[in-house]
């Protein structure tokens, strides 16, 4: 019996197995190297290929062309690119940046900003918001500056009104004469007194304009109320001319051409008028 159960086993067909052959089924039509990958990834159809990716892109959160593979740190190719891809324009001057928020007389660092983002792989988006909150602070920044310029001048400019007091408003009409003569631009002055300092100018430009109308400026001692000297404000000219114009003796003398008072008149009149006797 035990002979003819082995011999019926031996004669029996036995089941058939099948055998995939690499190049065959679901790979066929595929390159030697990807074949390669599908049997070392142990993958049987293309279903098991697809859950795994998908799976991946699970993982990752994103999908594979949004996916970047941060290259080492010296590798500078590798990080252009991968700054490209996060946004980077292929030139410093492909930002779009609004040059429009640069105010008229504060600096415009628009160029160089440019620049300095695409050296760091700086975004479009990264690059705007730090040039609108970098002029923004330039801006504040600058106009604090002449806010404080200002408060400085303002506090030197009464430093210098109590230091000249009657001489005031002489000083500055010679100053003004300066100014004149020489064809001075607000630009110009405002260099002198940033170099100066605003009593150091007003000191500069009343010297210098004294000594071009000297030629119309009181020369005698004589004190005539408010002084006939230099000190003697237009204000107090004019008012000692109307004092003399009321008197009769002076006034008669001045009629005759006397020569006294002709010449204290009109050093009066060069004191009162001072920008008329500095274009003469």
């Amino acid at each position: 019996m035990a002979e003819e159960a082995a011999a019926a086993e031996v004669a029996a067909p036995s089941e058939s197995v099948e055998v995939e052959v690499p190049g065959s089924g679901w790979t066929s039509g595929m390159s030697e190297a990807s074949q390669g990958f599908v049997e070392n990834k142990g993958w049987t159809s293309a279903d098991q290929a697809l859950e795994s990716y998908q799976h991946l892109e699970k993982t990752m959160r994103a999908p594979a062309d949004q996916v970047v593979r941060l290259p080492k740190e010296d590798d500078a190719e590798g990080w252009g690119d991968v700054y490209t891809r996060l946004g980077r324009p292929e030139e410093p001057a492909g930002y779009k940046l609004n040059e429009a928020e640069v105010p008229e007389g504060v600096p415009d660092f628009t160029p160089r900003l440019r620049e300095w983002a695409h050296e760091a792989g700086l975004s479009q988006n990264q690059t705007s918001q730090i040039h609108e909150k970098f002029q923004a602070r330039l801006t504040e920044m600058t106009q604090e500056a002449e806010a404080q310029r200002l408060e400085q001048s303002a506090a030197d400019e009464q430093d210098l009104r109590r230091e000249w007091g009657e001489a005031w408003d002489a000083n500055v009409a010679n100053g003004k004469r300066f100014v004149q003569s020489f064809k001075i631009d607000q630009d110009t002055l405002g260099k002198l007194e940033s170099a100066l300092g605003t009593a150091g100018l007003y000191k500069l430009a009343a010297d210098i304009g004294r000594g071009l109308g000297e030629h119309g400026m009181p020369t005698g001692a004589e004190d005539d109320g408010g002084g006939l000297t230099f000190g003697m404000t237009p204000a107090s000219a004019k008012a000692k001319i109307a004092d003399l114009s009321l008197d009769k003796d002076f006034m008669d003398q001045y009629m005759d051409g006397r020569k006294e008072a002709v010449a204290r008149m009109t050093r009066l009149h060069s004191l009162a008028h001072p920008d008329v006797a500095g274009s003469e």
